[in-house]
């Protein structure tokens, strides 16, 4: 009865899911990680189903034989009451709460959908031809309002807060509580301190003002039951931990965030020719191998992102693909691109690890003009989808960056050890006393994050250095996998003292990943490489999104995809007993945002010309990819 992690792979050429170790023999379609509660007594369960070819959700072991740590393997599931570590379950878990009075409505496609904790259901809006949010907690898109399925999102009395006059964005006031209903959190209960119903609280708030009173050092978590008032006080490693919102938990979780410092610049539609002080506003930035794998995500994600940068008070104002390849491609007259002479050359027709050169790329781009054209610098990937304007709150000031916590990227987990030890001697040098807790080494990557440009180019040559120093290295190589470069990435940034910002969704501003997200809460970007496959009750194979599997339609080649739109996801049943590959149950929340990314997708397909500008028919392809 629980949503898990999933992970899903690819062809073995593939730079975000390819094979790990001796999974590459198998050559399945998809790997699903079920996170299972165990109901009664306390102890947990954590399911695994591996398909053949690895994936880049994976971490270590696969076939080195360690264990496999996933995106929520930190949280611990007991029974139906709290244990020592201060979790509570108050109902089974087969009494969702998404499963609200007798008759369920249905959602007619692409005209009703909702998204978020407790959301009814979705006002159908007028279709416009681009989306309009101006930061608010509702976002119109398509015909959709967009809900930010966050409890409390704003001052107790609701208020907006302009937080940019000059652009006219109203942003909701920060909940400095951070208060997520139906979730829980894992952390250990704060020492010292009555706890649980030795501690009960009448309201969420008041159990977070006494996480507060206690101070960062002891408290930065706490969950409150709103029957039994029970409050529980902890401390996490990060403030940022994931919230495990599986359907029947009717706990009510909060942190206490270390602070976001906003960065205070030239305003967002200034214009400036001084690369040292440009304006405030987002560079959104990419890599690609020109792969044609590459190149139909990148053409769907950039209409996305036009879309969305057209929004009133738009921080997104500038877009580069950096191309590294010996050579040009048919989307240089599509996409603003610049290309950087790979280190790899061989990867142009494909190799081993197809993104050794990405970290190269960037550190080059980086010194030059073209990424001084924002104050900060969003880094996404192709297979993103913009579902809407990041507000302007990302840009944090210099030294922090504003990110999304890999819950499988764990730098001082047992089974990461040998890997880390030896990025933590290349970056720190061989003495271990040298070295910081490795705690402080961030669970991120390089996308998504929105970085000052400034901070980008000290980042990105340590971590071009730590990426070919892997290359290099066995135990890197075969600890991290296709997740090497993320970890380089992270050694990285503790080395230059960045401050990584990550919360968690729904509460995080930059991305969710259909299906183990299952609601759209704050975000504005999707990542669609989870591979949701929808049956029903009696198995029945109803849906699926896998880009993997996309051939492309009448035309294609293997140079070339000819882009169609996807088929959307069947309506909410409540009767049909929708389950994904593993078992996993599928809510209507789930089901709902899958249909917005498919959706989303469609659209973006929809505004593309069958070849990409510049060329006319597949020969003009073929000769562009020539150079």
């Amino acid at each position: 009865l629980v949503i898990g992690s999933l992970a899903s792979s690819q062809p073995r050429a593939r730079r975000d899911m390819a094979p790990l170790g001796a999974a590459r023999q198998r050559r399945k379609r998809l790997a699903v990680y079920a996170l299972c509660g165990v109901l009664g007594a306390l102890g947990y369960a954590t399911t695994q189903a591996l398909r053949g070819g690895g994936a880049r959700d994976d971490v270590f072991g696969g076939g080195h034989g360690g264990e496999f740590t996933k995106r929520e393997t930190h949280f611990k599931h007991v029974g139906d009451r709290w244990d020592e570590k201060g979790r509570h379950r108050e109902s089974g878990f087969g009494d969702a709460d998404d499963r609200k009075g007798a008759t369920t409505r249905r959602y007619e496609r692409e005209t009703r959908m909702h998204h978020g904790l407790g959301a009814e259901t979705a006002r159908p809006l007028q279709h416009t031809p681009r989306s309009i949010s101006g930061g608010s907690s509702n976002a119109r898109r398509d015909g959709f309002e967009v809900s930010s399925g966050v409890a409390n999102d704003g001052d107790e009395s609701g208020n907006e807060v302009n937080v940019n006059d000059d652009a006219g964005i109203r942003e909701p006031a920060e909940d400095t509580c951070h208060v997520v209903e139906n979730a829980d959190v894992w952390a250990e209960l704060t020492d010292g301190v009555a706890n649980g119903l030795n501690n009960q609280k009448e309201t969420s708030s008041l159990c977070c003002q006494a996480c507060k009173d206690l101070g960062a050092d002891k408290c930065n978590l706490w969950t409150w039951s709103p029957t039994t008032r029970a409050c529980f006080l902890k401390k996490g490693d990060t403030a940022y931990q994931p919230l495990d919102r599986r359907p029947g938990i009717v706990m009510t979780a909060g942190a206490v965030w270390p602070e976001q410092p906003r960065y205070v610049g030239a305003s967002v539609g200034a214009s400036s020719t001084d690369a040292k002080h440009p304006p405030t506003c987002l560079h959104t930035m990419i890599t690609s191998n020109g792969q044609p794998y590459m190149n139909w995500q990148t053409r769907v994600f950039f209409q996305t992102w036009l879309r969305a940068s057209g929004e009133p008070g738009s921080p997104l104002k500038h877009f580069t693909r950096v191309l590294h390849r010996t050579k040009n491609d048919e989307l240089m007259n599509e996409v603003p691109t610049i290309r950087i002479t790979p280190t790899h050359k061989e990867c142009d027709e494909g190799c081993d690890y197809a993104v050794k050169d990405r970290a190269r790329a960037i550190a080059e781009w980086s010194q030059l003009a073209d990424s001084k054209k924002c104050s900060h610098v969003l880094m996404a990937e192709a297979d993103y989808l913009l579902v809407r304007s990041p507000p302007r709150s990302v840009l944090l000031a210099k030294g922090h960056t504003y990110d999304f916590l890999f819950g499988y990227i764990i730098p001082w987990h047992k089974d990461a050890a040998p890997a880390s030890e030896k990025l933590a001697e290349a970056t720190w040098g061989a003495d271990p006393k040298d070295w910081p807790d490795l705690k402080r080494v961030p669970q991120s990557g390089n996308a998504p994050q929105v970085v000052h440009s400034d901070d980008l180019s000290k980042v990105a040559t340590v971590w071009a250095d730590l990426v070919e120093f892997g290359e290099t290295d066995v135990t890197v190589k075969n600890v991290f996998g296709w997740v090497r470069d993320m970890y380089a990435f992270d050694f990285a940034a503790a080395k230059v003292g960045l401050t990584v910002h990550y919360p968690p969704v729904p509460l995080n501003k930059l991305m969710v990943q259909p299906p183990a997200d299952t609601d759209l809460g704050k975000g504005c970007l999707m990542h669609y490489t989870w591979s949701p496959i929808l049956s029903d009750s009696k198995k029945n194979e109803l849906w699926r999104f896998d880009k993997r599997s996309f051939r492309g339609g009448e035309g294609s080649t293997s140079y070339f995809t000819v882009l169609g739109e996807q088929p959307l996801p069947p309506a909410w049943d409540p009767d049909a007993g929708y389950k994904l590959q593993a078992g996993e149950v599928v809510t209507q929340n789930g089901l709902e945002l899958m249909a917005l990314m498919a959706t989303t997708f469609n659209t973006g397909v929809r505004a593309l010309q069958k070849f990409p500008m510049g060329c006319h028919g597949l020969e003009d392809v073929r000769l562009a990819r020539e150079g």
